[in-house]
């Protein structure tokens, strides 16, 4: 392959259309100025062997416009897919969820891997596939091929992400080498933990590994910070009988991301712990606890720690809870036109209970925490008991629930309405005492929102009836209930059309006409969506309000029936409809729709 010089570069960028002929000249002429600021930037005694990667670096320095085109910038991801097209190379875009840390870091020493820009990312069938910067990098390769005794597989990569990859992988195993290693011990081989099945005694002098030690600290910073870059909602750290499992929860999903040495498992949890002010010393009872995150840039983000014995040693799941998750514009939540105005109706109103249902991770703090602080003033005094508190903002007066100490929400909220509260925001109606309380707030002139395990919006009122509430208390004071789940919105990269017939969607129950057929949306799977066709969540719902004929019926104890089929009459979008609307606007496929309501 020839050499690919700083001509032939500009040559194909100017053929794929990606720069100018008046960007080439200029690009040119920058070259020199540009050239001595890399240099001092990477370091006097850096020397550029090639004029190829010298100039990508120097061409993203630009931020030029690809092709003259505004609003479409030149990024080193279009300048390497152009690069790989024309050498007969194939374009790798890395997922870091997808690579394998041992052919990462065992199959070529780091300072080689670094100093060439290579990244092996598999191995199978004897052939070593390895993501490339310099695409006329063979002589490096043959000698891997020959080092190695394996066949080699070459793609085109971008170097910022073999770079990263590189510096998280290698940094993250030695952390776990070094720990695994001091937890041995000299001549101490492999145990066997058999965690909370029966008791192992090992006689030893090897002491175990401290949770302080800067290995297993790098460790964890090297999780939380992996989690926050992959838009992760959940780590779970995992003891198997054999190793530790780290898998993260990525859009609804849980993808295994590690399986580490299990002598490392122990340490990995009494770090958590220690930094969520948990008993290390304590294995057999659950905790939990949490953990105030410092990000670059000045951000924040709150992780709630869950521990709990299971057979193998203690199960760590931490969510994790971004501000700007947590907290939304209500105009984006997903809201239809009508059910949008109608749970604005209910925000506004000076008094009454609002309820949100839905089962676990439908997204119910997200609507609760957005709607409170859409409506947080400094003329507003707003309340909120928790269990725990999710996510602590200061406009509002958080209360944890307590229940060693018999803070719980029925007792808190004997006390709550002397805090000369506006808004009261209860996390969840449990038992007939917080019920009672919440009516008694609303019927006092206060706005109270809560939620509640319900499958649907209508069957709210069932369950304030079984919770022991009389029927006229419920209608006096219930403005509405909101019904929500979550589902995965079409990855916008990979997005295609297809046709499909009414009929078809009729037997699966979406509201269409049979003799129809519908266009509606999927995605392929693509390197972004990381090949499920998905990328991102958006939420449906149904909202009814009780109307003056719905809070008759409910005084005179109708069905949940009849009030369903009363609130359909009235306008209220069932969470299939609402969905069906989502799928027609390619917002989500039908198949993601029928999960999420299956119910």
């Amino acid at each position: 392959m020839a050499l690919l010089n700083s001509d032939t570069l500009l040559d194909i960028l100017s053929k794929k259309g990606l720069i100018t002929k008046k960007q080439r000249q200029f690009i040119t002429l920058e070259k020199g100025k540009q050239r001595q600021k890399l240099l001092k930037q990477f370091g006097a005694d850096k020397t550029f062997d090639r004029n190829f990667p010298d100039l990508v670096d120097i061409i993203i320095s630009l931020k030029l416009d690809a092709g003259g085109k505004k609003d479409t910038p030149l990024d080193e991801e279009s300048i390497m897919l152009a690069v790989s097209q024309s050498c007969g190379l194939p374009f790798k875009k890395l997922d870091p969820l997808d690579l394998d840390m041992e052919v990462v870091t065992k199959s070529i020493p780091k300072n080689f891997a670094i100093s060439h820009l290579l990244l092996p990312f598999n191995f199978q069938n004897g052939i070593l596939e390895v993501a490339v910067y310099h695409p006329d990098n063979q002589t490096v390769l043959k000698d891997i091929e020959q080092a190695n005794q394996v066949k080699i597989k070459a793609y085109i990569t971008p170097k910022s992400d073999i770079i990263k990859i590189l510096s998280e992988f290698f940094g993250f195993q030695r952390s776990i080498s070094a720990a695994e290693d001091q937890f041995k011990g000299p001549g101490v081989g492999g145990s066997v933990d058999i965690g909370n099945l029966e008791q192992f005694v090992k006689i030893s002098s090897t002491k175990e590994i401290s949770s302080s030690d800067q290995h297993i600290k790098s460790a964890v910073n090297h999780l939380f910070n992996y989690a926050l870059d992959q838009n992760a909602s959940d780590i779970h750290v995992e003891p198997k009988r054999d190793k530790c499992m780290i898998r993260f929860r990525i859009d609804g999903t849980l993808h295994t991301i590690y399986n580490l040495p299990k002598a490392v498992h122990s340490a990995i949890v009494a770090r958590i712990k220690s930094l969520a002010r948990l008993d290390i010393a304590e294995k057999r009872r659950p905790q939990d606890g949490r953990i105030k995150l410092s990000l670059s840039g000045g951000k924040e983000a709150e992780v709630r720690v869950s521990t709990v014995p299971v057979a193998f040693g203690e199960k760590v799941v931490m969510r994790i809870l971004d501000p700007d998750v947590i907290f939304q514009d209500l105009d984006k939540l997903g809201f239809s036109k009508r059910d949008h105005m109608v749970y604005n109706s209910f925000i506004q109103s000076p008094h009454g209970i609002v309820l949100v249902t839905g089962p676990t991770g439908s997204g119910k703090s997200t609507t609760l925490y957005s709607t409170l602080e859409k409506i947080a003033t400094p003329e507003r005094n707003i309340i909120t008991v928790e269990d725990p508190v999710e996510m602590v903002y200061e406009a509002f007066n958080q209360i944890s629930v307590q229940p060693l100490i018999d803070v719980t929400f029925s007792t808190i909220l004997r006390n709550i309405l002397r805090q000369d509260p506006d808004v009261i925001m209860i996390g969840e109606i449990r038992d007939f005492v917080t019920a009672s309380h919440a009516v008694q707030a609303a019927m006092t002139g206060h706005l109270v929102f809560s939620t509640l395990h319900t499958n649907d919006a209508v069957s709210s009122i069932v369950r304030l009836r079984d919770l022991g509430l009389e029927p006229f208390l419920i209608s006096s004071t219930l403005l509405g209930a909101l019904a929500q789940r979550l589902v995965r919105t079409i990855c916008s990269h990979c997005s295609e059309s297809f046709e499909m017939k009414g009929s078809e969607l009729i037997r699966l129950g979406f509201p269409v006409a049979e003799k129809e057929t519908y266009t509606l949306s999927r995605g392929k799977g693509c390197r972004i969506c990381r090949g499920t066709g998905y990328k991102g969540r958006c939420g449906i719902f149904e909202i009814f309000p009780l109307s003056e004929q719905m809070k008759k019926m409910v005084s005179a104890g109708n069905s949940a029936e009849e009030i369903r089929q009363l609130a359909i009459r009235e306008g209220m979008t069932t969470l299939r409809e609402d969905a069906w609307e989502k799928v027609k606007a390619g917002i989500t496929t039908y198949e993601e729709a029928m999960r999420v309501t299956a119910d």
